[in-house]
């Protein structure tokens, strides 16, 4: 039986997470402590290599907002996000990366936007924090994002710092699930085609830049030739979009390809 904090939950924050047993505990309870407590946290584990990760979540064991799986083989997380989304049943959908913090009261203005109708897709400012947490900048978005799209920019909003309307991925097919890394931006870039991309000021997420993150490791990370080629392939993609006369032709341009990898997704103790 749900509680009820579960059945009247507004969010559902999703949480993918591999190997990284030193920083997945701050994140969920930088995640659970919120100051909207109408949420639902599923962390998913991606097969890490061993199972250090689950001590780091122990002292949230017995909140009944938090649901841990595991996936029965290693997808990525954009695969990952899709199979969650699949059971989501919130208005709202939140991501949070596993080695980043999200800052108090960042779900309420985020929510807050989203709840008075002024936006379908809300990120935020943010801090960037080295390995050890130490704060080594800033950055704020542009409010306006599909504006600044328009003025030519693809990147307008911080993925893992987003919360987005359900309607508006469950309508664009969620995430490219044929690839492992990238499809971010590319979700963006099919949502600004139709609905509304905004930022709140405030800094209200620490993201993390160490080297063995998505983002530095050097057969993921920006320069890489994964990157360059899903780059590649999501450019010429975005010129088809560019290129259609008709609503009948744009459509079909903004749904995701589904998954192509069928996995499961099992529950996980981490009490104890």
């Amino acid at each position: 039986m749900r509680t009820p904090a579960q059945t009247h939950a507004a969010v559902t924050v999703v949480l993918p997470h591999y190997d990284c047993a030193d920083y997945v505990g701050q994140a969920v309870g930088s995640v659970l402590a919120q100051d909207r407590p109408d949420l639902r946290l599923v962390v998913v584990d991606d097969c890490s290599p061993d199972e250090a990760w689950t001590a780091a979540l122990r002292p949230y064991a017995g909140d009944p907002r938090l649901t841990v799986l595991r996936t029965s083989e290693n997808v990525g997380h954009l695969r990952i996000k899709n199979k969650v989304l699949e059971t989501a049943d919130t208005p709202y959908i939140a991501f949070q990366d596993a080695d980043d913090i999200s800052m108090p009261g960042r779900l309420r203005h985020q929510l807050a936007l989203l709840e008075r109708g002024k936006a379908d897709l809300v990120g935020c400012a943010y801090e960037y924090i080295d390995a050890s947490g130490r704060g080594t900048g800033r950055r704020r978005m542009p409010r306006n994002g599909n504006l600044w799209m328009r003025l030519g920019r693809s990147t307008v909003l911080l993925h893992p710092s987003s919360v987005v309307r359900r309607e508006v991925l469950e309508r664009l097919g969620g995430f490219d699930g044929t690839v492992r890394l990238g499809a971010d931006t590319d979700f963006h870039l099919r949502a600004a085609r139709l609905y509304r991309l905004r930022s709140v000021r405030s800094v209200l997420y620490r993201y993390r830049i160490w080297p063995q993150s998505l983002t530095q490791a050097p057969e993921t990370g920006f320069g890489s030739a994964q990157r360059r080629s899903y780059t590649e392939a999501m450019n010429a993609q975005e010129r088809r979009r560019r290129e259609a006369r008709t609503r009948e032709e744009l459509l079909p341009l903004l749904v995701a390809p589904p998954n192509d990898v069928d996995f499961r997704l099992e529950p996980v103790a981490v009490g104890g």
